[in-house]
C-alpha cells in the first residue's frame, strides 16, 4: 500500500518515506477508472505521481520509468483531521497514547514517547507538527 500524508507532503512506499512536491493548480494527471479526469496532487522526483480524480475522489499513484507508465496503485491519503488514524497504524498503542498525552500537556510515559518520536523521525515526520495537530 502507498500512503500519502498530505499535511507533511510525504509519500510512504513499502515503509520507506519520500518527500513529495505538491503541484499547484489543476494539472492533468491521467484518466480514472470511473471515466473522470485525474488531477496531479504531488510528485516524488520524476518517477512517482500522485493524482486525484475530480469526479470520484479516488487517489492513485502512477509509477513511471522515464516517460513510460509502469504501474498504477491505489493510495490511502491521510489529512490533518485523520492523522491519528495513520499514527495508529505506525505506532504501538502505548506509543500513540504517550504522543497524545504529551500533545495535551498531560502525564505520559517518557520511554513510549521517545520510541514514538524515533519511529516518526525515521519516516521524516516532524514530531512538533504532529503534537500541534493532536492538541
Amino acid at each position: 500500500m502507498i500512503y500519502y500524508l498530505d499535511p507533511f507532503s510525504i509519500v510512504l512506499v513499502n515503509g520507506k518515506a519520500f518527500k513529495a512536491e505538491k503541484v499547484n493548480g489543476s494539472v492533468f494527471g491521467g484518466f480514472c477508472r470511473c471515466g473522470g479526469i485525474m488531477l496531479q496532487r504531488a510528485w516524488v522526483g520524476d518517477r512517482l505521481m500522485i493524482s486525484e480524480c475530480e469526479k470520484c475522489w479516488r487517489v492513485e499513484a502512477f509509477l513511471f520509468n522515464g516517460r513510460k507508465l509502469v504501474e498504477r496503485r491505489d493510495v490511502e491519503v491521510f489529512y490533518r483531521q485523520n492523522i491519528g488514524d495513520f499514527l495508529k497504524t505506525v505506532l504501538s498503542k502505548s506509543e500513540f497514547e504517550a504522543l497524545l498525552m504529551k500533545a495535551r500537556n498531560r502525564k505520559f510515559n517518557e520511554r513510549d514517547f521517545i520510541r514514538a518520536k524515533r519511529k516518526l523521525e525515521e519516516i521524516k515526520i516532524d514530531v512538533g507538527e504532529v503534537l500541534k495537530m493532536l492538541s
